[in-house]
């Protein structure tokens, strides 16, 4: 007959004997009898690519900068990485030109310059690294030094972007709705421009334009998108578009060459707005069947439009108010996550799952 007290029941075995907590990690003779086995597992802390790639960036010497990230177990953290022309494709850890592990994930690198490259961290920090300095190291020109850093943001930094007319001034947006404008002009990562509500709704998209560094989009998951002057001595916007209805949930925005906005919706649909005409829509497509737009990215008469769920690219081209699809990909990721252009008709995306595709519009 069985014992009824749980005491014995549930006791241990006379017959277990393990060794000491540290050696139990990988025994195959007392396998997973407790938590003290899991614990013993030392965590694998080598610097490595991981499978999470999360954010690309590229300067004008075709310089790529990879953040990676680890999002599984209990501690995620990240790691970035920095590849010359030459090494875009053989990306490993021993091949890089320059890399750094951090404690948090990497959510964000964007080049702010050739030389300095700007890294959103999964604790609300910002920081800016110069990459590469003759001066400090001519045997070794790639090196990393810390140039600024900044806590502006309560939380984490979602949106990045720098002004291709000025280079080293950019402007980062958190989904609450924290807006800085940055200027690493001098020998510091400083905000001249800050506003803590720049929308009453979750901040999803923000734009810069090519032509311009006194103007920015913004938009939200309530359908509104605001147009922001840098000039202004305080943060001030102008409403572009507000849904009253609410039928529209915007996710992402791009700025194009003229005064053309394109501002992608959880439907699949791109919306056009022309910052001359506010408050209405010049027109809406529907790109994706399933999914949503979940990136804009703008390339002269290009315009890439990206889904997730499942992961998929179309490219169209910009005549005006009018939008040719000229190329489509299908299953692209598990999940898309960034991309950028490499020149005037490759695209680079990455993400989880099948971590780099090249597609080319040749």
């Amino acid at each position: 007959m069985f014992p009824q007290r749980s005491s014995v029941l549930y006791q241990t075995p006379a017959t277990h004997d393990p060794p000491p907590a540290l050696e139990l990690a990988m025994n195959l003779e007392y396998p997973n009898l407790n938590v003290a086995d899991l614990n013993a597992r030392l965590e694998n802390l080598s610097p490595r690519l991981h499978d999470c790639w999360d954010s690309i960036s590229i300067n004008e010497h075709q310089h790529l900068a990879l953040a990676t990230n680890r999002r599984e177990g209990r501690q995620w953290w990240g790691m970035f990485f920095g590849y010359g022309p030459s090494k875009a494709n053989c990306m490993t850890v021993d091949s890089a030109d320059f890399k750094l592990q951090s404690q948090h994930t990497v959510n964000i690198v964007r080049y702010a310059d050739n030389n300095v490259l700007l890294v959103a961290l999964g604790d609300t920090r910002l920081q800016a690294w110069s990459t590469y300095s003759k001066v400090r190291n001519p045997e070794s020109p790639y090196c990393l030094f810390l140039v600024g850093e900044s806590w502006a943001h309560p939380t984490p930094i979602s949106h990045l972007n720098v002004f291709n007319v000025n280079p080293q001034k950019a402007v980062s947006a958190s989904a609450d709705g924290t807006l800085n404008i940055w200027d690493i002009s001098g020998a510091d990562l400083e905000s001249s421009y800050h506003s803590r509500s720049s929308h009453t709704d979750k901040l999803t998209g923000l734009a810069t334009p090519t032509v311009s560094s006194d103007q920015f989009v913004t938009c939200d998951r309530g359908g509104c998108a605001r147009l922001w002057d840098v000039r202004a001595a305080a943060p001030s916007s102008v409403c572009l578009y507000d849904d009253a209805a609410h039928l529209i949930s915007f996710t992402c925005a791009a700025f194009g060459s003229s005064n053309y906005v394109y501002l992608g919706d959880y439907d699949g649909k791109v919306h056009t707005l022309d910052i001359r005409v506010p408050l209405s829509l010049v027109k809406s497509e529907e790109y994706f069947d399933n999914g949503h737009v979940s990136k804009l990215l703008i390339n002269g008469p290009h315009l890439a439009a990206m889904s997730n769920l499942p992961a998929s690219v179309k490219v169209a081209k910009l005549q005006g108010e009018k939008l040719e699809i000229i190329y489509k990909h299908q299953d692209t990721h598990s999940r898309l996550m960034d991309a950028v252009w490499t020149d005037d008709s490759t695209l680079v995306t990455i993400g989880h799952g099948r971590k780099m595709v090249t597609h080319s519009l040749k």
